[in-house]
């Protein structure tokens, strides 16, 4: 047997070995659920099966009266046919007997009857009972001092009469307390009954006790009571002038007092009635009380008094350490007025604040290494803000915001760190020794190098040359447009133009090899060609022109070699 078929035959056996597993696997898989069927339809089977036996209970229950009814029915037949026979007497006992059986029988007509209509007659009449019930009116009766003062529909308002009659009989002279107790019972309300408010409660529990009375109208702040008087109109009065007077700067709305002032018409004790007068001056006081202020950024001694309606004599008295004006954070003794019904009003009012404004730092290639300078200006914004503030007694006691808007969206600060380093091999003595302290607006164009030619010199030189090694990198000394970028016949070589947004332009010459291209936007520092002595040039060197409107001028002027060693830092206000 050789190799292959010995492989084929392995091939077999193990698929056969692979069916016969799958095959059991089902076997088991359909035994199980055979066995799941048979599991639920026993249970099911015997979920009817007692539904079954439920029913035939049930039915036996209601049968059985009547078979046996019918077989009593069918003995008593059976006396009467066997006592016809006896005689007239017997057959008439059988007859009775019968009729009362059948009648007043255990499973007679009367007794079967009674089983059944009792229970239905009970339901009824109870549920009349409830009926009856609910549609009643319950209510609680009060007795105090052995009288029946009225009725109240919860305990809670004989607990408010009796807050209410407290506070009356706190103004008594008596020093004996009279007794609140009351006694409480429930009862079924009938069309004599009335109910009585906490109010008609408290008069009838005073009315109750020993204590002289009298009608009057009771004054409550913020349901205190603070006594009574004969007539309220000369107290509401006085109390609406002061109102309709009250001095204000400004348009304001909602002026009111700040507790609720209500008046009670009821009984009240002898000894708690007041003077109208005597009360107008209890609501129209002021108390004075010692305080502390912390001074504010705008204030002045003037300010604080007229806040707090001080003169300088008692401001002074107060704060005797006081003599070349105040401080902001300064602590100050003044006295605050507080009236006993303050008045408070609503303004509203729009104020104009400032939104700070953030500040950011970039790296910028149109600064030299070292030079920290402001590109641009931050401002502050601005933003409109409408408040409904509420006073009281002419001070702010808190305030709501209405509406917020910007009407000016703050602007960034952006302040540039310098990042371009290109300077010349000895900045101190790069110009007939001098350094150059010109204007900055230009950077240094070689990386590295020194002045080898003047402007003008003693030939017309139109430019700076800046001899340098060769393929020193060249850049562009101010941001702008590349206008020319290759060969040049007229002399200059390889050369590069750029033009300048302000209305410069300049010119880099005689390059190796030139690496920007026309039409590009180049920033300040940015990589345009290499330094050569390409075109009419008699060494290693780049040709610097800076034209205005076509006329050369010195570069010098606009270069700076010095600040470049130092840092630089521009400062707005």
């Amino acid at each position: 047997m050789n190799f292959l078929q010995k492989i084929e035959r392995l091939a077999v056996s193990l698929s056969v070995r692979a069916g016969l597993c799958t095959l059991k696997l089902i076997a088991e898989i359909l035994l199980a659920i055979i066995k799941i069927i048979k599991f639920v339809f026993s249970e099911f089977l015997e979920v009817f099966k007692a539904i079954g036996r439920g029913i035939v209970w049930i039915f036996k229950e209601f049968t059985e009266p009547y078979k046996n009814r019918v077989r009593l029915s069918n003995e008593l037949a059976k006396e009467i046919k066997y006592a016809k026979k006896e005689g007239k007497l017997a057959y008439i006992k059988a007859i009775i007997r019968f009729m009362g059986s059948f009648l007043f029988g255990e499973d007679g007509v009367c007794y079967t009857a009674f089983n059944y209509i009792l229970p239905i007659v009970s339901v009824a009449f109870l549920v009349g009972i409830v009926k009856y019930g609910s549609s009643l009116e319950y209510g609680i009766a009060v007795e105090y001092n052995g009288k029946e003062l009225g009725i109240i529909s919860a305990e809670t308002e004989f607990e408010t009469a009796e807050r209410d009659v407290q506070q009356r009989i706190s103004y008594s002279a008596n020093e004996q307390a009279i007794d609140l107790s009351a006694k409480f019972s429930l009862r079924i309300i009938s069309n004599e009954d009335k109910f009585v408010s906490p109010s008609q409660l408290a008069d009838k529990m005073l009315a109750a006790s020993d204590e002289e009375l009298t009608e009057a109208y009771g004054i409550y702040i913020d349901g205190n009571f603070i006594g009574a008087v004969r007539n309220r109109d000369e107290i509401q009065s006085v109390l609406d002038e002061r109102l309709l007077n009250y001095d204000v700067d400004g348009v304001v709305r909602d002026v009111s007092y700040v507790n609720k002032i209500d008046y009670t018409q009821g009984i009240y004790l002898l000894s708690s009635i007041k003077s109208e007068q005597e009360v107008i001056e209890l609501l129209t006081s002021q108390k004075e009380k010692r305080h502390a202020y912390v001074v504010q950024e705008d204030d002045t001694i003037v300010s604080v008094l007229q806040k707090y309606g001080m003169d300088l004599d008692e401001f002074n008295n107060l704060n005797p350490d006081i003599e070349d004006g105040i401080e902001s954070g300064q602590m100050l003794n003044v006295i605050e007025r507080e009236s006993y019904l303050p008045i408070k009003y609503i303004k509203e009012t729009e104020n104009l604040s400032f939104i700070d404004y953030e500040t950011v730092e970039v790296e910028t290639s149109s600064l030299n290494v070292g030079i920290r300078s402001v590109l641009v200006k931050g401002e502050r914004g601005e933003k409109k803000t409408k408040f409904e503030i509420t006073y009281v007694d002419g001070k702010e006691a808190s305030r709501k915001v209405l509406s917020s808007v910007t009407t000016k969206s703050p602007v960034t600060e952006t302040i540039g760190l310098g990042t371009y380093s290109a300077m010349p091999d000895s900045p101190e003595t790069v110009y007939l020794g001098s350094p150059l302290t010109g204007t900055g607006e230009m950077s240094w164009p070689v990386d590295g190098g020194w002045i080898s030619d003047p402007f003008i010199s003693d030939r017309n030189h139109k430019g700076l040359d800046i001899a340098a090694s060769e393929g020193a990198e060249i850049y562009a000394a101010q941001e702008g447009t590349v206008v020319a970028a290759g060969w040049n016949s007229g002399g200059y070589g390889n050369v590069v133009m750029i033009e300048h947004d302000n209305g410069y332009a300049t010119v880099y010459a005689h390059m190796l090899y030139v690496y920007a291209v026309e039409g590009q936007y180049v920033s300040r520092g940015q990589l345009i060609g290499f330094v050569g002595t390409t075109g009419d040039s008699t060494g290693n060197h780049c040709h610097f022109e800076v034209r205005y409107q076509g006329i050369c001028l010195d570069p010098t002027t606009f270069l700076n070699t010095v600040d470049m060693q130092r840092p630089k830092e521009e400062e707005y206000n």
